[in-house]
């Protein structure tokens, strides 16, 4: 299947604070869209529902695959912001890329 991107608005923010990022996340993108349940991790917890992957030195990038999220009803605890009935569950939506250590702060997501 392939998959669609789409971007959080907080993706902005987190290419204004990385300019020189930009080349290589889109090509990490790319690379998510091809098989992105065997590339990211599941997270656990008050992130279950988002998936991880390593992304640059010591950077992550933080995802949601529609498809998963609709069938497992995540969506409530995802809290994405983005109408599911209006998008294709083929969609992939990323949410963040940053810095490892506050990649996982929980307080980002409750902003998003």
């Amino acid at each position: 299947m392939e998959y669609l991107a789409k971007y959080h608005p907080k993706i902005k923010d987190c290419l204004k604070k990385y300019p020189h990022l930009k080349k290589r996340l889109e090509k990490k993108i790319n690379y998510i869209l091809k098989d992105p349940f065997n590339l990211g991790e599941p997270l656990k917890y008050n992130l279950k529902g988002l998936r991880s992957i390593p992304f640059a030195k010591n950077f992550l990038i933080i995802y949601i695959i529609c498809e998963e999220c609709i069938r497992l009803q995540y969506q409530e605890i995802n809290k994405c912001g983005i109408n599911c009935s209006n998008i294709p569950e083929n969609t992939v939506i990323f949410l963040y890329f940053g810095c490892h250590d506050s990649a996982y702060d929980t307080s980002i997501y409750k902003k998003i």
